[in-house]
């Protein structure tokens, strides 16, 4: 996943909404003559406030958000491409088949030959292997660590080659290539192939290995620790200067064109393509500041698509538009909350306590949510599993809440756990030190459902003597308060809200990469043994039947610990960005947005001027 990933992102979980727009000094008209049809452009417009910050084929953690991986995307091919329906689509991978053998530790993976480079170079198992080695690299645990840290690791086991890379143990034991088209994998034990193919392979992008190398200007002759390292050092240093030369060679549809910092990124068509070849010319990707500016550029016909809040919901009839209520996203909605003893106040200690976490979340109504920020488009959701699109593996909507909204039940929990209100709040010594249930709540800017929203949950918890203080702010800024896989900035939050994570590139959503120990993106230090245990179980080999236990038991039992605080989901909402408005010229928006992957895929978007 990712942050929406983050969905405000998802997390969106995440920002993640998109928006076709139209700029320039022109005023175009929402009309089958508008400027931007005829000359086949399209402008994708970003979330309220969000900027985007990661620009590279690995992203680090700082910077792993859906927004910023959809970048990628255009670029580079996927070693196996996730469908809408969670499966695999060979034919849009750069794999054609995978064999597994060896007990269920070995995957070999066929590379499809017609895919190349933009320079005309094959896509070969040494690109493959190399990218797989860069990242891994990334994820070493050493001093001084690597230049940059991938925001993946952990997931499917990845770390450093030959050494576990999850709490369950398992790793990558070796990745090499046997000829030019085939990569095998092998894994340290036994693991569940369809986890490992999502949630493992599922990651792979490669990148072009030569011309990463020689951008970084590896030497000749040079060790693979050189090798990772160097280009580990470049990515990091150029993930927002695309016109670097190693930015150059793609083997997606689209090859970066040009950006203005803060305000926009343009692609054009790689017209060396093997897939399906992109008739939009021109792709840019625009910022805008507030949800009202992009609800106004829609009011103006200045916009080809895009999308609008709960908020303007009412008015969501705009002439020459089109209202598209997209499936449900493959996404959770969730608060995180910081355990560590590190957090503001020793706020860390009272969330440690799970009755609070309890008094908590009975201070949570996920209906009220729903309207404030999905237009009543939702479902009650109420552990980490997707409500949508998992009946395959577990479905989440047939388990019922054991934290049903009730604060004055809430308060009664706390003052049965030695809580008292002082001043308002409720307080208590633990360890030695006075704590009250007192706390600042970070969210992201330029939505005014999410300022509602904020200010609405603040006074259902003061409800049970908890002081909630609403503090907005960037979501680029919110990902740098992540505490994941090492705490370095722990005593900088208390509840994080960008609203959720998209389970992707852990398309096979066991937890593992959200609340197991050590996991990158366990921003709050969770552990609970027994949810470990349960996590660890949906790694190993099993019948269908058997992994679809092991999902009931994880899930049951993430409900009732509560590694964090379920708020809702959007049954027709794709992100906090809102719902999708298509003008009558531009076509396959949101018929192509997959909900999965929560990405769009603007090759197969076509105009009709």
């Amino acid at each position: 996943m990712r942050m929406r990933r983050w969905i405000l992102g998802t997390m969106v979980a995440s920002s993640l909404a998109f928006v076709v727009a139209g700029c320039g000094s022109s005023t175009p008209t929402a009309t089958p003559t508008n400027p931007l049809a005829t000359s086949s452009t399209a402008v994708v417009a970003e979330p309220p406030g969000l900027v985007l910050n990661g620009f590279a084929p690995i992203l680090s953690v700082s910077v792993y958000s859906t927004n910023n991986s959809q970048n990628n995307f255009l670029m580079y091919k996927p070693l196996i491409f996730i469908t809408k329906q969670d499966t695999i689509d060979f034919s849009r991978s750069l794999a054609s088949s995978i064999a597994v053998s060896n007990n269920d530790q070995t995957y070999t993976i066929q590379l499809n030959p017609k895919w190349k480079w933009s320079n005309g170079q094959p896509v070969t198992s040494a690109d493959v292997v190399f990218s797989a080695e860069t990242m891994a690299a990334s994820c070493a645990t050493t001093t001084p660590p690597p230049p940059m840290t991938y925001g993946g690791c952990g997931i499917g086991g990845l770390g450093p080659i030959g050494q576990p890379g999850d709490s369950a143990g398992i790793g990558w034991q070796s990745v090499t290539a046997s000829g030019p088209d085939t990569v095998v994998i092998t894994t340290t034990k036994p693991v569940n192939p369809v986890w490992f193919e999502h949630n493992a392979l599922g990651q792979l992008m490669p990148f072009p290995a030569a011309t990463w190398e020689a951008a970084a200007g590896v030497p000749a002759g040079a060790s693979l620790a050189t090798a990772t390292t160097d280009v580990l050092t470049l990515m990091n240093n150029v993930m927002n200067q695309p016109t670097n030369a190693a930015f150059q060679v793609v083997d997606g549809p689209y090859k970066f064109y040009k950006m203005v910092p803060q305000d926009y990124w343009e692609y054009v068509p790689n017209t060396a393509y093997d897939g399906h070849m992109a008739t939009i010319k021109h792709l840019t990707y625009q910022y805008f500041a507030t949800a009202a500016s992009e609800f106004s550029a829609l009011k103006k016909g200045t916009v080809g698509a895009g999308l609008i809040t709960a908020y303007n919901l009412p008015q969501k009839n705009i002439p020459g538009y089109n209202f598209v209520l997209p499936p449900p996203p493959f996404a959770i909605n969730y608060i995180a909350i910081n355990l560590s003893p590190l957090a503001p106040g020793g706020i860390g200690l009272a969330f440690q306590d799970l009755k609070v976490r309890q008094a908590l979340q009975y201070g949570i109504n996920e209906n009220a949510f729903i309207k404030i920020l999905g237009g009543g488009y939702g479902t009650p959701q109420y552990t980490p599993m997707p409500v949508a699109g998992t009946t395959s593996v577990f479905n989440a909507k047939a388990m019922p809440t054991p934290y049903a909204f009730n604060p004055a039940k809430g308060k009664a929990l706390l003052l049965a756990d030695g809580w008292s209100l002082q001043n308002g709040v409720m307080t208590k010594t633990i360890n030695g030190k006075s704590v009250a249930l007192q706390f600042n709540f970070d969210y992201s800017t330029g939505s005014p459902e999410a300022e509602n929203y904020a200010v609405y949950q603040q006074s259902q918890w003061a409800l049970e003597g908890i002081k909630m203080t609403p503090v907005p702010m960037p979501f680029a800024t919110q990902l740098t308060l992540n505490d994941g896989a090492g705490a370095t900035v722990a005593a900088s939050w208390a509840m994080n809200w960008w609203s959720g994570w998209y389970y992707e590139p852990d398309y096979y959503p066991t937890g593992g990469a959200l609340f197991a120990p050590g996991a990158y993106f366990n921003l709050g230090d969770f552990s609970d043994p027994t949810l470990t245990q349960d996590i660890n179980a949906t790694y190993a080999p099993a019948t269908p039947a058997q992994a679809y236990a092991a999902m009931t038991a994880y899930a049951a039992r993430a409900q009732v610990v509560l590694p964090d605080l379920f708020t809702g989901s959007f049954d027709q909402l794709p992100n906090l960005g809102g719902f999708f408005e298509n003008a009558t010229y531009l076509h396959g928006v949101a018929s192509n947005y997959n909900t999965v992957q929560a990405l769009n895929f603007p090759n197969y978007w076509t105009i009709t001027p």
